[in-house]
């Protein structure tokens, strides 16, 4: 999908002040990793390493595991490409709704899949099943215990868990580590929306070491560019310094939600993030995105193309106090 996703700057005229439609951390890039970064832009006029072998390393070193069971990639999304090429003749279920690029990859590279729900996963004869954990757009979870007991219960299906907003809840934690232990479980992840780096694109794929060969194989050379491997590095050197406060964010997530729930006309739905699902009870979701972002400057994320969900919904994602209630004395005008 080149389209329809969050952050769709590039299609709006005119200014836009507050941008809920996107899921990376509010405060933007750690300053300390822009300096880093800046340092760095000469080195463009060389290559970069091959397969940026050199934050496996690091990487490994993070999470307590091998090198070889690391695979970095341009974002998390060349992660799913690549995953559904080397399944091209398989079956795959997507626990629904949620992020759309794991059904965008099955469809380029001609894998049968459905959507399913949660409660389904028992029912479907499918050899892999794409997991967004937390969910994306529902912030939704699922357990460690929970997840464990489906690899146990499923050997023979292997389980794309997505944890691309795992730093954004303090619902659940990362199951990277049961990599070792489980063969038919493969962890993608992301440093783009903790670290603010969309527009460097670097993600990584966590596996047992076949899966990785097996991977490493369909990857094009140099997908991750020099100054996201370079990023990459300095955050795997100082990954707690830099990472952001979670329980500080959803603090902020609760009070935001609760100024919501008092509006009359919208429903705030359920969730573990500091992005969420907004219910519109009386009006579509594209004539709210259009009023706010002409007469208020403000960004919202139209989430009625999220297949499997029914009605008119918005998503957003917590920002500033004062972007917040500027969005809030907005919604109230136009309700």
């Amino acid at each position: 999908m080149l389209n329809g996703h969050g952050d769709d700057l590039h299609l709006i005229d005119g200014e836009i002040k507050h941008n809920f439609s996107s899921n990376v951390y509010y405060k933007g890039c750690p300053e300390m990793l822009l300096n880093e970064v800046s340092k760095h832009v000469p080195l463009i006029q060389s290559y970069p390493s091959p397969a940026a072998n050199e934050l496996n390393i690091l990487a490994a070193k993070k999470f307590n595991l091998k090198n070889e069971q690391f695979l970095f990639t341009n974002g998390a999304t060349e992660a799913f490409y690549l995953i559904a090429q080397f399944f091209s003749d398989k079956k795959a279920a997507i626990i629904a709704p949620t992020f759309s690029e794991y059904e965008d990859a099955c469809k380029i590279f001609k894998l049968k899949y459905e959507l399913i729900s949660r409660t389904e996963i028992h029912k479907t004869n499918a050899d892999l099943i794409f997991i967004c954990n937390p969910n994306n757009p529902t912030g939704a979870i699922f357990s460690k215990s929970e997840l464990e007991l489906l690899f146990q219960q499923k050997p023979n299906t292997t389980f794309i868990i997505d944890e691309a907003y795992i730093e954004f809840t303090n619902s659940v934690e990362s199951i990277v580590s049961l990599t070792e232990k489980h063969i038919n479980l493969i962890v993608v992840r992301s440093l783009t929306k903790t670290f603010t780096i969309p527009g460097l694109r670097l993600g990584y794929v966590v596996s047992n070491a076949l899966n990785i060969t097996n991977l490493l194989a369909l990857k094009m050379p140099w997908s991750v560019n020099l100054l996201a491997i370079k990023a990459g590095e300095y955050i795997f050197n100082n990954y707690n310094s830099l990472q952001f406060n979670s329980t500080e964010l959803l603090e902020e997530t609760a009070l935001f939600k609760k100024q919501l729930t008092a509006l009359e006309g919208i429903k705030v739905c359920d969730s573990t993030t500091s992005y969420f699902l907004v219910e519109l009870l009386h009006t579509s979701a594209k004539k709210l995105k259009e009023y706010l972002s002409t007469e208020h400057q403000i960004l919202i994320r139209d989430a009625t193309n999220f297949n499997g969900l029914e009605g008119e919904y918005i998503r957003l994602s917590t920002q500033s106090k004062k972007a917040n209630n500027t969005l809030i004395e907005a919604l109230k005008k136009w309700i």
